[in-house]
């Protein structure tokens, strides 16, 4: 299957310990998942992150060693890549001839997969990243007569979009057509919730109003949650059931299209200009990260939404994706695509409501359960064994390399990646933080600043567990917090 190289070169972190072992390590075990292994696997078809895993460890410097690791663990239970029915497990490859007249004949179709990736494999070698993306995602060709590429790009929590952004922020052709066959057999997102419509093309940048960081037009994302949270159509259907599935949530919530209409409206409310991209990703970032790690209650165990984790892990690859994407109008559509697909999520988690100081109050030098205390030389600078002169990155980083769960790590490195960029934030710093009336746009935002995703890894940590430290593997929560009845028993 192979028509493309295998491999990679270094992620946006790059953090250091990257060796030619590794390298090729995480280069062999890559082109073993990608000729072994289906995009989906088990009975309800989870997606395969075993990719991932071995790329967000990789650019944290791993050693060659824990990528096998990570390997042989996330192997475990993966389907063929000819699987033709997922539910009786049968497995026959595929005799089909994918062309550029025929491709869309066969999307979301999951048994082909294996044949989008063969066909995806020659268009890049062809047409090169960047126009393959323009043609077989964001173009009208690849979306008209119900093709839909770009609202599979985003469905089945954006995982698509996780995977592209792989391979382009790796630079790795071969994963691209892994990618993009993913893409082709998903199922689109919910279409009623879109409308991309061009916007109104004014060159725009950041303003501050009232010394508060202001999008020069539209709304900023956090008053738009604002408005999410004031909207009596956007409330959760009740009663709450904690056995739904998430298809039955999305079935329920889309039902009588006011919900839908409502989302299309909110959604609009961002205004994105190309000139703009940048603060425009900034939002997305902090607000992914707030969603996260302040939708749960005071006094009360944290709890960290397992589907709204998604998007803080694929708000990483926005800035890869849209330095690759050559034409304007496609950076723009991609940063808008994600915020109805975000409304929706957040709607079906029962509308959790973001209250900053929950993480706030959280520590901005988080440390694991045990810790050796260092015996410094007499001649030591500072105290190395008091928290305010530590550091807590490198331990965390360290640490999440050995979590088994593959969304753990990505959530770090996007919070890490989120620290670089904006850390030096001073309290209500974040664009958006205000309204243009002084008030806060939810709930604590006036005291969040650039600490907020040092805090957040702690909690990650915390919640999903320092295990090489000793502490037991926690777990992402599935029980839409967001409906009060979610709470109701005891921590």
């Amino acid at each position: 299957m192979a028509l493309l190289p295998p491999t990679i070169h270094q992620g946006i972190l790059n953090f250091p310990g990257a060796t030619p072992e590794s390298k090729a390590t995480a280069e062999r075990l890559l082109e073993q998942d990608r000729e072994k292994h289906h995009c989906f696997w088990g009975k309800i078809g989870l997606h395969n992150h075993l990719s991932h895993h071995i790329l967000a460890a990789y650019d944290l410097g791993v050693a060659a060693q824990q990528l096998e690791a990570i390997y042989n663990a996330e192997k475990e239970g993966l389907d063929d890549i000819h699987l033709a029915d997922r539910k009786t497990k049968v497995v026959e490859e595929q005799h089909l001839n994918i062309s550029p007249k025929n491709w869309t004949e066969f999307l979301g179709q999951e048994k082909f997969y294996a044949s989008y990736v063969r066909f995806f494999s020659g268009v890049i070698a062809e047409l090169g990243r960047a126009e393959t993306l323009e043609q077989y995602i964001f173009s009208p060709s690849a979306n008209g007569n119900g093709s839909s590429m770009l609202l599979r790009f985003v469905g089945g929590a954006v995982h698509p979009l996780i995977q592209t952004g792989y391979a382009i922020e790796f630079g790795s052709d071969a994963m691209l057509a892994q990618a993009l066959a993913q893409t082709a057999v998903h199922s689109p997102s919910t279409p009623e919730i879109f409308d991309l419509q061009p916007q109104p093309n004014h060159h725009s940048s950041t303003k501050k109003l009232n010394g508060h960081r202001q999008p020069s037009q539209g709304h900023s994302l956090l008053a738009i949650l604002r408005e999410t949270y004031d909207s009596s159509i956007m409330q959760p259907v009740l009663p709450y059931d904690p056995d739904a599935l998430l298809s039955k949530r999305l079935n329920d919530a889309l039902e009588d299209g006011r919900r839908a209409r409502e989302i299309v409206r909110l959604s609009n409310l961002w205004v994105v200009d190309h000139s703009d991209i940048e603060s425009k990703i900034e939002e997305l970032i902090w607000t992914a990260t707030l969603l996260l790690v302040s939708s749960g209650k005071q006094n009360r165990k944290p709890r960290l939404d397992f589907f709204l984790m998604h998007f803080l892990n694929a708000s990483i690859f926005l800035p890869s994706l849209v330095s690759t994407l050559p034409r304007a109008e496609s950076k723009t559509t991609l940063l808008r695509t994600m915020i109805p697909v975000m409304l929706l999520y957040l709607l079906i988690r029962g509308r959790p409501r973001i209250d900053a100081d929950l993480v706030m109050g959280y520590t901005s030098i988080p440390r694991p359960p045990t810790t050796p205390t260092p015996q410094p030389a007499k001649s030591t600078l500072g105290e190395p064994g008091q928290e305010a002169y530590l550091n807590p990155w490198p331990e965390i980083l360290q640490s999440v390399v050995h979590a088994p769960d593959a969304h753990t790590v990505k959530a770090i490195r996007a919070l890490y990646y989120g620290a670089r960029m904006y850390g030096t934030t001073q309290k209500g710093g974040a664009i958006g933080a205000f309204l243009p009336n002084g008030e806060e746009t939810v709930k604590g935002m006036a005291n969040v600043d650039g600490t907020v995703f040092v805090r957040a890894a702690g909690m990650v940590m915390n919640t999903l567990g320092w295990v090489s430290h000793g502490q037991g593997e926690g777990s992402w929560d599935r029980s839409a917090l967001g409906w009060e009845d979610a709470w109701k028993d005891e921590d």
